[in-house]
């Protein structure tokens, strides 16, 4: 029997950024499936797709985790969570939960994002160890892993 690897999904326009948290996540032996999109745009197309990705992704959607940027094109990540706040009520993603990965620090912008019940953290990029982010990543799936076992 296969191991699950518990689905996150990073949603950021650099690519550079999302290489070093998948590198922070292998370094912290977090075994998880891995799913990346460059814009809120896509990231909210992806999951809007449900019964298609359940398909596709039998063990793997919908992500328990978003790790999400704010400063994106098209849709950003305020914008982001205002829509999926919307859409987490329509289709069964109501389990999936948002850290925030940003480089921005801005209190204002903190309030926001801290304002909705299912963002769950917010790290500054460059600012923690692959141990925080485990520990963080863990307390998250652990959540999950507890609501479905």
């Amino acid at each position: 029997m296969t191991k699950i690897k518990p689905p996150i999904l990073i949603v950021d326009d650099n690519e550079v950024d999302r290489y070093i948290l998948k590198r922070l996540i292998k370094e912290a032996k977090l075994e998880l499936t891995i799913f990346e999109k460059k814009d809120g745009q896509e990231a909210l197309e992806f999951l809007e797709n449900y019964e298609s990705n359940r398909i596709k992704y039998p063990d793997g959607f919908p992500p328990i985790l978003i790790f999400l940027d704010i400063n994106m094109p098209k849709v950003n990540g305020i914008q982001f969570l205002e829509k999926f706040s919307k859409l987490r009520k329509m289709i069964e993603i109501s389990s999936c939960v948002v850290m925030m990965f940003s480089s921005s620090e801005r209190e204002e912008e903190k309030k926001i994002i801290m304002s909705h019940d299912f963002v769950k953290g917010y790290l500054v990029k460059g600012s923690f160890q692959a141990a925080e982010l485990k520990e963080k990543v863990l307390a998250v799936i652990g959540q999950h892993l507890d609501k479905h076992s």
